[in-house]
């Protein structure tokens, strides 16, 4: 299976990055923006590495995405948290949503290869 509606979907969100940080106070804004930019390049990166790949190496490549994944969603949970409150329940919800869309993109991806 080609997974181009994952990269664009990874890509769509990655680009969203900048606008759904700009409301955060300065000094977190720019930390979170340099992680979850990281994490969708990261996860970006192995998209296009296990779409090239075959066999093991390419569940291995789709394992580390889901890990990434997660890692999205941790940072975004923490940016709600009630200690934090760097974001809007809003744009959680909002956020969550399209981390959840990529994550039944990866796994039907995963399950295709098995």
């Amino acid at each position: 299976m080609d997974n181009l509606q994952l990269r664009q979907r990874i890509t769509r969100s990655m680009i969203r990055v900048n606008e759904r940080t700009a409301n955060m106070r300065k000094p977190e804004k720019f930390e979170y923006r340099s992680r979850l930019t990281a994490a969708y390049l990261d996860m970006l990166e192995l998209c296009i590495e296990a779409n090239r790949s075959r066999g093991q190496r390419r569940t291995t490549l789709q394992n580390r995405m889901d890990v990434k994944l997660d890692v999205l969603r941790t940072l975004i949970d923490t940016a709600v948290s009630s200690e934090d409150r760097l974001i809007s329940p809003g744009l959680h919800e909002v956020w969550s949503k399209e981390l959840n869309e990529i994550g039944r993109m990866l796994g039907g991806w995963i399950k295709s290869d098995e």
